[in-house]
This record gives structure tokens, sequence and C-alpha cells, in this order.
């Protein structure tokens, strides 16, 4: 799975955003509010991946989280990106 369009995150202070850039940014209309989690998962969708390589990446990033919360995000926030048509599978 990949990120349909190639996003620029930016960190402004008391938020994070992320907006697109690139030969179809026109196609997408906004920018997304991310949290931290969200940017790092973001970060590691702009090359082909699969889930359980992100939610690998994330338990050695957050190793405070269990993998199961850390699982569970995960999944809401993929599920969230598919929705929105964000995310090749």
């Amino acid at each position: 799975m990949k990120l349909r369009y190639e996003f620029t995150v930016m960190d402004m202070g008391d938020e994070i955003a992320a907006v697109p850039v690139g030969d179809n940014a026109a196609e997408f209309h906004g920018m997304l509010k991310l949290n931290e989690t969200s940017a790092a998962i973001l970060e590691l969708l702009k090359e082909e991946t699969t889930p359980e390589q992100v939610h690998q990446a994330l338990i050695a990033k957050y190793p405070d989280s269990t993998p199961d919360e850390i699982g569970y995000a995960l999944a809401d926030f993929l599920n969230q990106l598919l929705q929105e048509g964000l995310l090749d599978p």
C-alpha cells in the first residue's frame, strides 16, 4: 500500500498539517490535520509498504504502547485513509 497523493508534512507548533504537493495535488482539495503518530504513519506510507511493516515501525517508535493499542489505532487510521480515497491498497 502507498499514499495516492504526495504530501508535505509541516509542524506548525501547536498542530501538524499535511498538504498535497506534486503533479496530482490539484485533485485533492484541503489539508490533513495530524497528530505525531499519524504524521509518522504518513511518512511511512510515502513508499510502498505493508500494514505489518508500518505496525512494526510504530512498535519500535512507541515502546511504551502495547502492540495491540498500536494495531487498533493503525487500523483505524488506515481505514480512514482508504475511505477518503487517499491510500492505494
